[in-house]
């Protein structure tokens, strides 16, 4: 393997896309045999560790690729996604991106298919609106205000081809125009819906060819990817050509809650804590603060998925009593994480590793030093130590005993 592509003969994939631009390499799936679409996923399974995609696949062929790449180099298990006709082997860790995809009628279901399977399998959270299409124009506005919530909107449509332009005059979102070849003998093959939508006067909207579910979806992750590079420069993060980060940094939407209280007890808010964070609250946390007249108080904080947000707000109501709560959109910069577990004289110690460095996850810690009757200090130490990749240069700080009375073995 060598300049960024793999030489297999009948193709050369490209192993560097990813390193280069931040998105997947794709494979177009007809025209080529099974052995073909396998020999290219193995070889960009084992160039990088994103997302592998195969479109445009019947199930047939779908099922014999899995099985001969299956037989290969461990972590090549990959799934089907029959709506879409996709292929996939290691799903993007979902960005906090929100793309619409709309579709005008049934007829638009498999292009509309194809594009929230491709756009779920690179990271963004998809939601569907399905037969909305301009002809029962009640049916659009009745889903408006949802679909203008989304950070892109995708949407398809054959016959005239007029939706997107509608969409494009409700809503402030990027708006990606995807013409199908539905319709009948004067949509010519879906060339109407084409020019139609390449005629708006949407201001602003992307089209892509006919029937390219695909194309729509890679625009709005370009679009994603964009974003977040823009927020990381925000954030004094410098960004590299390429991916978002050489870490790996994505940005993810995120709804912070907060609200001030003078009247709750130190018991309430610290079972207010534990619910938040079971109703699925990213964080939660409590400061002390002086309020008006000089009362002393405490603000609640909340951090948490959009999705998440109206529980947890309505869970702060219920525990404290509090008459209003402030909620701003926030961005959150995320490292990739990965979590293992090792053996720590006869205890399991889970471990979070990230770019640069790692952590023991502190109940197993306190757990395995109670159990052997050494500090926490000296069992944190020998967790990250056994953690640590085979020429890691990440230190460890704290000093481990080497007394074979400790229980610990290396």
């Amino acid at each position: 393997m060598t300049g960024g592509f793999d030489d297999l003969g009948h193709s050369r994939p490209d192993t560097d896309r990813e390193a280069r631009q931040g998105l997947p390499e794709v494979v177009f799936g007809p025209g080529k045999t099974v052995a073909e679409i396998a020999g290219v996923v193995a070889s960009l399974l084992a160039a990088n560790d994103g997302p592998v995609l195969v479109t445009r696949v019947e199930s047939d062929v779908a099922a014999a690729v899995l099985r001969e790449v299956a037989g290969g180099d461990e972590g090549s298990q990959g799934e089907y996604v029959a709506a879409g006709r996709l292929l996939l082997w290691r799903p993007a860790a979902p960005r906090g991106f929100v793309v619409a995809v709309v579709s005008a009628g049934t007829s638009d279901g498999p292009v509309a298919a194809e594009a929230a399977a491709v756009a779920d399998a690179v990271g963004l959270t998809v939601r569907r609106f399905a037969d909305v299409g301009v002809a029962g124009l009640h049916r659009l506005l009745a889903v408006a205000d949802d679909i203008a919530g989304a950070d892109a909107v995708v949407c398809v449509a054959g016959m005239e081809g007029a939706l997107p332009s509608v969409v494009g005059g409700l809503v402030g979102a990027p708006v990606i125009a995807v013409p199908t070849s539905v319709g009948y003998g004067a949509t010519l093959h879906g060339v109407t819906a084409l020019l139609a939508m390449m005629s708006s006067c949407a201001a602003g909207m992307t089209v892509v060819n006919i029937d390219s579910g695909f194309s729509a979806a890679m625009a709005a992750f370009r679009i994603a990817v964009s974003r977040d590079r823009a927020a990381l420069r925000r954030n004094g993060i410098p960004v590299p050509p390429g991916r978002v980060a050489d870490t790996g940094a994505t940005v993810e939407r995120m709804v912070h809650l907060e609200t001030n209280v003078d009247d709750v007890t130190g018991e309430v808010l610290g079972h207010l804590i534990e619910r938040l964070l079971v109703a699925g609250a990213a964080d939660a946390w409590v400061a002390p603060v002086v309020m008006k007249k000089s009362r002393p108080a405490h603000t609640v904080h909340v951090l948490a998925a959009p999705g998440a947000a109206a529980e947890c707000e309505r869970i702060v109501f219920a525990e404290t009593g509090t008459l209003g709560v402030r909620r701003v959109v926030v961005e959150r910069v995320a490292l990739p994480r990965s979590t293992s577990v090792t053996d720590v004289g006869g205890h399991p110690v889970r471990v979070k590793r990230g770019p640069w460095g790692v952590k023991a996850e502190h109940e197993d810690v306190v757990a395995a030093a109670t159990a052997l009757g050494l500090p926490l200090r000296a069992v944190a130490a020998r967790a990250r130590a056994s953690a640590q990749p085979a020429g890691s240069a990440t230190a460890v700080s704290e000093p481990v005993s080497d007394d074979a009375s400790s229980g610990l073995t290396t």
